[in-house]
Order: C-alpha cells, then sequence, then structure tokens
C-alpha cells in the first residue's frame, strides 16, 4: 500500500508517492535530514495499479520508498543508477521535459 498526493500546478501534474511505512517519518543519513511529511506525500492510499495509471500520467514524480521505488523503477520511471538511499530508504525524482 502506498501513499500519495497527486496535484496540477501550471499544466504540470505532480505525483508525490511514498510507501505507506515511511509516510510521516524522517529519514537521516550524515548530512542528509529528510521529511516524509504528510503536507507534500498526502494521506490518500492506494495499491499499485492506480499508483502505475497516475505515473503514466505525471511530468514529475517524487517517491520515497523501497516499494514503490522498485515499482516504478521496473515500469522504467527512474533509472537504477540515480536512485539515491538515505537511511536506507530509497528516493527517487523523474520530471519529463
Amino acid at each position: 500500500m502506498f501513499i500519495h498526493n497527486f496535484t496540477e500546478e501550471e499544466g504540470q501534474r505532480v505525483l508525490a508517492v511514498c510507501d505507506k511505512e515511511v509516510s510521516g517519518k524522517v529519514l537521516e543519513d550524515g548530512n542528509i535530514r529528510f521529511e516524509v511529511s504528510e503536507g507534500f506525500y498526502g494521506n490518500e492510499a492506494a495499491g499499485e495499479d492506480e499508483i502505475l495509471d497516475k505515473a503514466k500520467d505525471s511530468s514529475i514524480i517524487n517517491a520515497v520508498g523501497n516499494k514503490v521505488v522498485s515499482l516504478l523503477s521496473d515500469e522504467g520511471f527512474f533509472d537504477e543508477d540515480r536512485i539515491l538511499k538515505i537511511d536506507g530508504v530509497d528516493h527517487a525524482q523523474m520530471v519529463k521535459f
């Protein structure tokens, strides 16, 4: 299960999505402090199919969590070598031009 927020601003469709397990957590690794906030990632639950549908309609994706990043990476949204690991948790972003 994933938590997400899907918005449209100035013609850009933005999907912010995270694994349910990391929603609301603060990830820290060295000098990096990353808050997986409900204000950005939302609070709406969704399964794999819904996330994939929204990802296909997105011009920007911000994803946090090993499960969701793996799902989206397997579908070609992220290059494996561009995935950042923070405190053992995957984070990736995609922007379509």
